[in-house]
């Protein structure tokens, strides 16, 4: 075969090298895009996802042993260590690591602490003190000892709470799982509108709350977004809102819930002797009047001022026990007696705001038992202030009110659809 009949030869063969390469390519293309493989590829990439529930301390608990116990009393971080087969260099040096960011004396018996191992055949990995609910301290078990104080991964979960009473409100609402921090938020968001000290049995509540949940563990810390409360008089509500940068509470038709003054100076307790002008005193023996109205609670309970205003006096008055006189306006004047102690910064002259803590119950002076005696003056009379009428506030601008109807109406949707029973439902998560 001459030199022509080759160079011919190797350029169709270069050629049809060429034209196979490319259709290799296209066939390979048309495999990578089939639907089938494409399914299995999301499939895969789903099983991989790493997922909030998985992790703790910022480890995968698929592929970490994680040994969770509580410190004991008495138990000491260098014995601790040492159980786990830990030599006394990686102790030192995790101790010393430890000291340089927390005070290892601040270590309290009942918290959390975990032992992390890649393989449990080994030594631990990590070691793990929890400071509190959202913070831990990191302590790498190897010689370079690298120690840190991280944060949780946190999160919140919007919840909904119902409930029938039965006995008490209180009751309801803890068989419920509302925290304390929940109905704090929803006593004052109803105060103005609810008497909480005679609510009866067959009365009902609805709460929409957001819940702060802190390494996938539920936290009592959250907030209150909507309420309903149902009497056999009347159906109450109350949406938050925001204005002016300022978190507030609003009724139906835009009314800031807060009015002047709040209708008891402590939560859920009981109104053990009411306003009268003449009561048989129970430690004195014979009537007289009683010009205020008593709240019986646990020695200790918080009692917040009804209003903002000025303190008057924070002193000691026989009878009376220890006591705080506010001054409000022009007008009203406050009263609490028979405390146990001051809250602290508590002197006259001093400017307090509306559900500030002032004192706490006790039972000083003249008192058979721990109780609150709240006394209310108006124009210098002591007048009973659970028969005053106080006028609402100026409801939200025409301008703001359309977007205010619609989140109301949203609000008010998701209470509606819900049926009263006892339990409490998750509805959505979102990132914090």
């Amino acid at each position: 075969m001459n030199l022509k009949n080759q160079f011919i030869v190797k350029a169709l063969q270069g050629i049809a090298l060429v034209t196979l390469l490319i259709l290799n390519g296209f066939v390979l293309k048309f495999i990578l895009n089939f639907k089938l493989f494409k399914k299995t590829e999301i499939t895969l990439s789903k099983e991989c996802q790493i997922q909030p529930e998985n992790i703790d301390y910022g480890f995968d608990n698929r592929y970490f042993q994680i040994q969770k116990s509580d410190l004991k009393k008495n138990q000491l971080l260098p014995d601790l260590l040492s159980t786990y087969g830990l030599n006394k260099t990686i102790i030192n040096t995790t101790l010393q690591g430890i000291s340089e960011l927390f005070n290892v004396r601040n270590f309290r018996s009942g918290n959390t602490i975990a032992f992390i191992q890649s393989n449990p055949c080994c030594s631990p990995d990590y070691f793990v003190y929890e400071i509190d609910a959202s913070k831990y301290v990191l302590c790498e078990l190897k010689q370079d000892g690298c120690v840190s104080i991280e944060e949780k991964n946190s999160f919140t979960k919007e919840e909904i709470a119902t409930g029938i009473i039965e006995t008490s409100l209180w009751e309801a609402l803890e068989k419920n799982g509302v925290s304390i921090n929940i109905i704090d938020q929803m006593e004052d968001a109803l105060s103005s509108s609810v008497d909480f000290h005679h609510v009866q049995k067959g009365n009902e509540f609805k709460l929409i709350f957001e819940r702060l949940y802190v390494g996938n563990e539920p936290t009592n810390n959250g907030k209150l977004i909507a309420a309903q409360f149902n009497t056999s008089e009347n159906n109450h509500f109350a949406f938050s809102y925001n204005f002016n940068n300022k978190h507030e509470f609003y009724d139906n038709e835009g009314r800031p819930m807060r009015k002047s003054f709040l209708k008891a100076p402590v939560r859920f307790s009981r109104i053990s002797s009411p306003f009268s002008h003449s009561r048989f005193h129970p430690v004195l023996r014979f009537s007289r009047p009683h010009l205020g109205t008593d709240y019986a609670a646990p020695t200790g309970t918080p009692i917040m001022a009804v209003g903002a205003g000025v303190v008057e006096a924070a002193t000691y008055g026989g009878g009376n026990g220890k006591f705080v006189k506010i001054r409000h306006d022009k007008m009203h004047q406050t009263q609490y007696l028979h405390m146990s102690r001051f809250a602290a910064g508590i002197r006259p002259g001093v400017s307090v705001s509306q559900g500030q803590v002032i004192g706490y119950v006790g039972s000083t002076g003249l008192a058979s038992g721990p109780h609150v005696c709240f006394r209310f003056w108006k124009n210098g009379v002591q007048v009973d202030h659970r028969k005053l009428n106080f006028p609402s506030p100026d409801p939200l601008p025409a301008s703001v009110l359309p977007d205010f109807f619609k989140h109301r109406d949203y609000l008010k949707s998701k209470l509606q659809d819900v049926e009263t029973t006892a339990y409490i439902s998750t509805d959505r998560s979102k990132a914090f």
